[in-house]
């Protein structure tokens, strides 16, 4: 047995038998299962959201609304600040590849489906971020009203109080204007000028950019 200074990792030349499966990557508690299962159960029609087209050429179908929704609302948790950026992250982000099952959607089809559903998508983006918060998988304080009455011990600031749910609500809802405007904000500056590592330099190497 060879002594070796450091542990190696996996040659990339090596092949397998079994492969790993993105899904063995992404835990049972990633909050990208909740949103998965969240869109799911959604009436998109009902809530408003127009069919959003392809934007990749004659003859292609487009993408499923509920696609385009999980996206953004990945992008809104993560505060992923730009269409490009969405696109980028749905072709390297496995958590991403897996609840896009490896589509990737273009950054023009991104900022359309936005533009054209942002009503419907304030509405859908405030509850998902109530429901992970009150499944603990995203920060915030968790909020439930029902009609019990039990005798406890409680500090007053423990205590949620129907103003103190408006102001939460009124907190979220703002975020998400803010992360609304940056995107359009961001998307409009970047049709100015070209993506970074775009194929259109001519003999250009493509340098993908990692982060641990």
């Amino acid at each position: 047995m060879t002594n070796r200074t450091f542990k190696t990792g996996v040659s990339w030349d090596q092949t397998s038998f079994l492969p790993p499966r993105v899904e063995d990557y992404v835990a049972g508690d990633n909050p990208v299962r909740a949103i998965e299962a969240f869109v799911a159960a959604l009436d998109l029609s009902n809530l408003g959201f127009r069919h959003a087209g392809s934007g990749g050429g004659a003859g292609q179908p487009p993408y499923d609304p509920a696609d385009l929704l999980k996206l953004y609302l990945y992008g809104y948790l993560n505060q992923i600040r730009s269409s490009r950026s969405l696109k980028r992250e749905a072709v390297r982000n496995l958590e991403l590849i897996r609840l896009m099952k490896h589509l990737v959607p273009g950054y023009r089809t991104n900022a359309k489906f936005r533009q054209e559903n942002w009503k419907a998508l304030k509405a859908v983006n405030r509850e998902v971020v109530l429901m992970l918060c009150e499944l603990g998988l995203f920060g915030g304080d968790v909020v439930a009203i029902d009609g019990a009455l039990f005798d406890g011990n409680a500090s007053k600031a423990s205590i949620k109080t129907q103003r103190k749910l408006a102001k939460r609500l009124a907190e979220i809802e703002q975020a998400i204007e803010a992360y609304g405007a940056a995107l359009e904000a961001n998307d409009s500056a970047e049709v100015e000028r070209p993506a970074a590592g775009q194929d259109a330099r001519a003999g250009g190497t493509l340098r993908k950019r990692w982060r641990p």
